[in-house]
């Protein structure tokens, strides 16, 4: 059996995507183009976001879909959440990060929280202790005072209980006085 020559595409002439010329020397032109069905037949409008060089022009390709998981990403912050992201890519790359930083965050908030919660127990006790020396001091002025009386007391040969309060001893150096 003989194979019949295809007369429609000459393959000396002309190859099936609209390429013709001589032998090391290519061609291209409208003419080859049309006749061969080739390349103006074969393009297609691609949809947005649709997959390129595939075939499938209506699938999203991965920047696509990293886009609407970074979109979503930034929805969730926006009203303040920080919402899991599926996938790898530059999204999921974003919420670890955010998630370090949210941590990091909490982390120093609880710091903060715990020191100003020890700041209020020592300041608390420094009010104490500042309590505890003023009395300390007003005990000491008023044991001045009774020393001073009974010295005045004992200075003019008058008795007194060694207990006296100090309103009793300075109505006896008031007696003196008089």
């Amino acid at each position: 059996m003989t194979v019949q020559k295809d007369n429609h595409i000459d393959p000396n002439t002309k190859a099936r995507w609209g390429f013709s010329g001589g032998e090391g020397e290519v061609t291209v032109g409208a003419q080859t183009v049309g006749e061969t069905g080739g390349v103006d037949h074969a393009r297609s409008r691609i949809e947005p976001g649709g997959a390129h060089n595939n075939g499938g022009g209506a699938e999203a390709t991965r920047q696509a879909l990293e886009l609407d998981a970074v979109n979503l990403l930034a929805t969730g912050l926006e009203s303040g959440v920080l919402n899991p992201v599926e996938g790898g890519g530059a999204a999921a790359r974003l919420h670890a990060a955010l998630t370090g930083i949210q941590e990091s965050t909490q982390r120093l908030a609880q710091s903060r929280d715990e020191a100003v919660d020890k700041v209020t127990q020592l300041q608390n006790q420094v009010d104490e202790l500042l309590a505890q020396a003023e009395k300390g001091r007003q005990a000491e002025a008023e044991a001045k005072e009774i020393a001073d009386l009974k010295a005045k007391l004992d200075a003019a040969n008058v008795t007194y209980r060694a207990n006296a309060s100090k309103e009793s001893l300075q109505k006896q150096v008031d007696e003196l006085a008089k």
